[in-house]
């Protein structure tokens, strides 16, 4: 079993260091399943991905590239849509890669059908070789849309209810008076059976989430769902100073 944590001075270091991750993995295995998280977090990682992309589109032409969870009952246009902002972020790549090498999640359709299929493309393409997570805030630490205190160590890709504050935000953002109150989401079981995971975090704001789920190095999903990843086989944990102020 492989665990880093590295911390560096701030967001633009880790983000370099995260990158150099993902570069290394197209590199060992231009094919590699790739599988990609949504959120403020990661947009300047997705950055330094789509400049690469640009400068060498033929060193990422064979990756193939999954979306891990999605708001229900939106459609993939709209503004809180996990899928338009990955597509967004991501332009060069998406220009790149395969249509056929791409699952991404429409949230608006069957969420059975939804799970069938991605299920069926991760075991088409042999497993996640990597898969990209950001962590959620003190309330809940979670992975993905595993809410903490509602996910098992045994999830599998599932309809989730989302906690309260992230409906709240949901709304906040799409300036919606209903918000989306469940998501779909690969399950901790699906996320541990990647081959490598990369958790980015940075800030003050995130330093409480990195102490629930990694500081005693133990594993307890009720007070954060991401501390799962302590027992996945080949973790990569970066962090700036002030997200591991408490570690």
């Amino acid at each position: 079993m492989k665990r880093k944590i590295l911390i560096t001075k701030d967001k633009k270091s880790g983000d370099k260091k995260a990158f150099e991750v993902i570069k290394n993995q197209i590199l060992k295995k231009p094919d590699s399943l790739i599988g990609l998280a949504a959120g403020k977090t990661i947009d300047d990682l997705y950055k330094l991905i789509s400049k690469d992309v640009s400068l060498n589109p033929n060193k990422w032409k064979k990756v193939k590239l999954f979306q891990i969870d999605e708001n229900l009952g939106v459609k993939p246009d709209s503004s809180i849509s996990f899928n338009l902002e990955i597509r967004d972020k991501l332009k060069p790549l998406f220009k790149t890669v395969n249509p056929k090498n791409v699952f991404l999640m429409d949230g608006s359709k069957n969420p059975k059908e939804t799970i069938k299929k991605a299920n069926e493309f991760i075991r088409k393409n042999k497993g996640i070789d990597l898969i990209i997570l950001g962590i959620g805030a003190e309330y809940d630490p979670h992975i993905a849309y595993n809410t903490t205190g509602k996910s098992s160590i045994d999830s599998k890709m599932r309809v989730v209810d989302l906690h309260p504050i992230v409906i709240k935000k949901i709304r906040c953002r799409g300036l919606l008076q209903q918000a989306p109150v469940k998501g779909i989401t690969l399950g901790i079981q699906d996320i541990l059976k990647s081959r490598k995971a990369l958790l980015i975090a940075y800030g003050e704001e995130k330093a409480k989430s990195i102490q629930l789920a990694f500081r005693d190095k133990k594993v307890n999903i009720k007070k954060a769902s991401a501390s799962a990843l302590l027992l996945h086989k080949n973790l990569i944990v970066i962090t700036d100073k002030d997200a591991a102020k408490y570690l």
